[in-house]
């Protein structure tokens, strides 16, 4: 392995596209604040990672974004409110992603120029207008088509220089990776997948991806980091709350892991940012 890149989606448990947003914020339950044991592990084993971070919790978050910063993480956008892109017109689009990088970026004193989209729902339109809006890099292209939400990004015109990363002029698209398994891609790379397979079965998954590839890209969610009970809705199907609920408890340890084999099988952890720099892109 060459590189690898963490990415943390900076988002509250309730902004998961099959919960109630609104009830579930009013119960007062909040897992980002429990994330210092997350940037611990990462001071420990020396990664810098990337965090994607809704803008609408910038403000009341803000002296966590200051704290990230601070540890020489890299900030990011995901978005005002984590809705889905699919079918958002574009001049809503421009408005609510103006007005999230403006919010992380007066919660954070950071400057922010990358995007990634809720659920990956980025389209060739708004990545255009990304673009147009001075952002520099994303990463919501993910090839995992039996997934209801997720898109299979068009990247026409864009070159790939290198494992997972695709540029055409100053934007530069970073892929999340997944294992084509028969006829399923499997993203082993982070979400339920991570927290679902044990780690033995996770490490003979990226055995068999380091095969064919040099880079990789891990994307995790606050959520997952903590056992904090979550109050959800009683309703909620015995599926969808195993979906939310599978692999939390001990998941910080699992990542730890997967960190730890990356790098002894050569991967350089680095931000996106810094990736950037690096391929003289910035």
């Amino acid at each position: 392995m060459k590189k690898a890149w963490l990415t943390v989606d900076l988002e509250e448990w309730y902004h998961l596209d099959y919960l109630d947003k609104a009830v579930c914020r009013d119960t007062g339950v909040r897992t980002v604040p429990q994330i210092f044991d997350f940037l611990k592990l990462l001071d420990e084993v020396g990664v810098k990672a990337t965090f994607f971070c809704v803008g609408e919790i910038a403000d009341e978050y803000a002296d966590i974004l200051r704290e990230i910063v601070r540890r020489g993480h890299a900030l990011a956008c995901h978005g005002w409110d984590h809705s889905l892109l699919t079918n958002k017109p574009e001049e809503v689009f421009i408005a609510e992603t103006l007005r999230a990088r403006e919010a992380i970026e007066a919660a954070s004193g950071a400057s922010v120029t990358g995007y990634r989209a809720a659920c990956f729902t980025m389209d060739r339109e708004k990545l255009e207008a990304l673009r147009r809006l001075g952002f520099n890099y994303d990463s919501s292209r993910i090839r995992f088509t039996q997934h209801p939400l997720y898109r299979n990004l068009d990247l026409e015109g864009f070159e790939s220089p290198d494992d997972l990363v695709y540029v055409r002029e100053e934007l530069t698209e970073y892929e999340i990776p997944t294992l084509d398994i028969l006829k399923w891609s499997i993203p082993i790379s982070g979400g339920g997948y991570l927290r679902l397979f044990p780690f033995w079965l996770l490490r003979l998954l990226l055995a068999a991806y380091a095969k064919k590839h040099e880079n990789f890209t891990i994307y995790i969610h606050p959520f997952e980091l903590t056992d904090v009970k979550l109050p959800l809705p009683k309703d909620l199907s015995l599926v969808t709350r195993f979906r939310c609920l599978v692999g939390r408890r001990g998941n910080l340890k699992k990542l730890k892991k997967v960190i730890r084999w990356l790098q002894k099988h050569g991967a350089r952890f680095m931000t996106l940012e810094e990736d950037r720099k690096e391929r003289g892109l910035a």
